[in-house]
């Protein structure tokens, strides 16, 4: 939701809900830019303090659950991004695939344990780095110096699972058609006339634009798109679910629960 073009694809609240309910790192960044998880951080401490400030408490809702564990725990102060480094490396794995994994394996074996082989996101970062800060990535991520939140405030965390997978699954469709009703397709066609996006760009991986964009570069019909992007939208609560079931001091409620979780955020309160 940080891209101001991109609201369709990310169930971006309307413009009536977040005037009369205003969000922070909403509409922040154009597709020309590239939104790290390092600015995340940067700019979610900055906001929790001017929160404060007013005697009020900052809720955290939604989004990437990668970046809000980053942000509970913390991270170390990494180097900005090489995006000519970042396209060379892309380019040998192109030419060599698995090339990249085997570099980091060679480079950085322990961090390579703990992500997939074909995760080129992080094995990339891992390998950039490594090459410009001389010290190994799974070295980085031990050296965090208290940033996380845990380590500076009292955090309540919730969490809302819907243990029927088939009315889930449903709800996920339903959206997907909402989406294309909205004009997803029309709102991924205007991103690629007004923008050229880097490769690595993020969004070209988001799900709903990633098999928007192969749609629309004829890798495959309407139907296929469609079924694409349903699979990846089922895949991805998939790995949430998984993520909230290991998740450490999560206080975790059904759907429809809203009186519980009052009553656990007024104990908390």
């Amino acid at each position: 939701m940080v891209y101001k073009e991109t609201n369709i694809g990310s169930a971006k609240p309307s413009a009536n809900t977040l005037k009369k309910f205003p969000h922070h790192l909403v509409n922040i960044r154009s597709l020309k830019q590239i939104y790290s998880v390092a600015e995340f951080c940067k700019d979610s401490h900055r906001i929790i303090e001017e929160v404060h400030s007013r005697k009020k408490i900052p809720l955290f809702v939604g989004g990437s659950m990668m970046y809000f564990k980053s942000l509970l725990n913390g991270i170390s102060q990494l180097p900005e991004r090489d995006d000519s480094y970042r396209e060379e490396l892309s380019f040998k794995n192109k030419q060599e695939p698995g090339y990249l994994y085997n570099l980091l394996k060679t480079r950085d074996e322990l961090y390579a344990k703990k992500i997939e082989p074909n995760d080129e996101k992080r094995i990339i970062r891992a390998l950039e780095v490594i090459d410009k800060t001389g010290k190994l990535m799974s070295k980085h991520l031990d050296d965090k110096k208290g940033s996380g939140l845990q380590e500076k405030y009292e955090v309540l965390q919730l969490g809302i699972n819907d243990e029927n997978r088939e009315l889930l699954h449903a709800r996920i469709e339903n959206r997907l058609e909402v989406m294309l009703d909205d004009g997803l397709l029309d709102e991924v066609r205007n991103i690629k006339q007004k923008y050229e996006l880097k490769e690595g760009h993020p969004i070209l991986r988001a799900v709903n634009y990633k098999q928007a964009f192969d749609y629309l570069d004829l890798h495959h019909d309407k139907k296929e798109f469609f079924n694409r992007a349903l699979f990846a939208s089922r895949q991805l609560a998939k790995r949430q679910v998984t993520w909230i079931r290991s998740w450490k001091n999560l206080h975790l409620f059904n759907i429809n629960s809203q009186e519980e979780i009052e009553r656990s955020v007024k104990n908390f309160l």
